[in-house]
């Protein structure tokens, strides 16, 4: 988090559609009640196949599945910010503290409490059992999972306002983001604790930071309306804009399994999803079929799906499950509160989605 008054940031939601770009973006409220409220990071869930994101405007940790279902899983934790999985143990920070949830039954394990100058942020871990963590004065620890000992590996060095960090098993080095403008990628070795800076940029306000199995890093910055960079190895050209028009991105996830981004919009109260993969890779048959006939929508899916539909300003107006095979929707009665104008009618499923826009005429 880059201050504790970052909510008064403002940044705007764009959403794209999955066959529309190179790349997929879906950004809505993802349940009838959106239970998000300032999401802060996401952390994915790959046993239970969800989504976790912590809130730090209610103090609760929301479960988001793959078809957008929404729940409370855990509560009672105010101004929380990072959310980290490894193995069967959930870690959230909250000020000074780290708390640990069981995976599985999402009750309390333990609280581990750190020396710190103001708070804790994001997290990662490294296959050699230990666990990260980012605190926003400049300082990053370690803490050994066996028994959760903590050391402080770098005390200075670094650029203010540290925000969040990821792990590079190929260089085992620790990659960091942090809040100041220009600020760059910073490094640092895990055998020597060296400090040094991996990319010079141009931009700043990073939030959040990943790596995937390619070495790719994706970045979520404030500036610019809120945007997502990413870079290449070996990370010597200028990055790409891989997303933008984002409420105050946060802390971001990566669903490898899904190849997807998931972004938390602080400001928006949304997550936002961003495929990684090419459009025309996703098996025809497992597309949705949309099309509009007259003042219906009309699809044909082969896996059950949702059909969301937004305003041109982003806000919800309409949300309903189905199951597979055709499906016609009566647009006219599914708007019939609403005022005329362009709405964008979504069909997603648990591995694409396809959108249209229709004009509603209200007489």
């Amino acid at each position: 988090m880059k201050t504790l008054t970052k909510n008064l940031q403002s940044g705007r939601k764009l959403v794209l559609c999955f066959f529309l770009t190179m790349f997929t973006m879906l950004s809505f409220s993802l349940s009838a009640q959106n239970l998000l409220n300032k999401p802060e990071h996401v952390a994915w869930d790959q046993v239970n196949h969800r989504y976790l994101v912590t809130n730090y405007g209610n103090g609760k940790i929301v479960a988001i599945d793959t078809l957008g279902n929404q729940q409370v899983a855990i509560e009672g934790i105010p101004n929380c910010l990072g959310i980290h999985i490894v193995d069967t143990t959930i870690f959230i920070t909250q000020g000074t503290h780290i708390h640990l949830y069981g995976l599985q039954s999402l009750a309390p394990l333990q609280t581990l409490t750190l020396y710190v100058s103001n708070w804790i942020d994001g997290m990662t871990n490294d296959s050699s059992g230990n666990l990260y963590a980012a605190e926003n004065s400049g300082k990053v620890h370690k803490v050994r999972l066996s028994d959760l000992t903590d050391t402080v590996i770098v005390n200075g060095g670094l650029p203010s306002h540290l925000q969040d960090l990821a792990y590079d098993p190929v260089e085992n080095r620790l990659l960091l983001v942090c809040w100041g403008t220009n600020s760059p990628i910073v490094a640092i070795d895990l055998e020597t604790y060296a400090v040094s800076d991996l990319v010079t940029t141009t931009s700043g306000q990073y939030d959040g930071i990943v790596r995937d199995t390619n070495g790719d890093l994706y970045v979520t910055s404030w500036m610019s309306g809120g945007r997502v960079y990413k870079w290449e190895p070996p990370y010597t050209s200028g990055a790409e804009i891989f997303s933008q028009g984002h409420a105050g991105p946060a802390g971001l996830a990566l669903n490898e399994e899904r190849q997807m981004l998931a972004v938390p919009n602080f400001n928006g109260n949304t997550v936002t999803y961003l495929s990684l993969i090419p459009t025309g890779v996703v098996e025809q048959s497992k597309k949705p079929e949309i099309r509009i006939e007259g003042d219906q929508l009309v699809v044909n899916s082969s896996t059950a799906c949702k059909i969301l539909i937004t305003a041109i300003n982003g806000k919800q107006v309409f949300m309903e499950s189905y199951g597979p095979g055709e499906i016609i929707l009566p647009l006219k009665s599914a708007l019939a509160t609403h005022n005329r104008g362009f709405y964008i009618l979504t069909v997603y499923t648990e591995i694409c989605c396809d959108s249209v826009k229709y004009y509603f005429d209200k007489d």
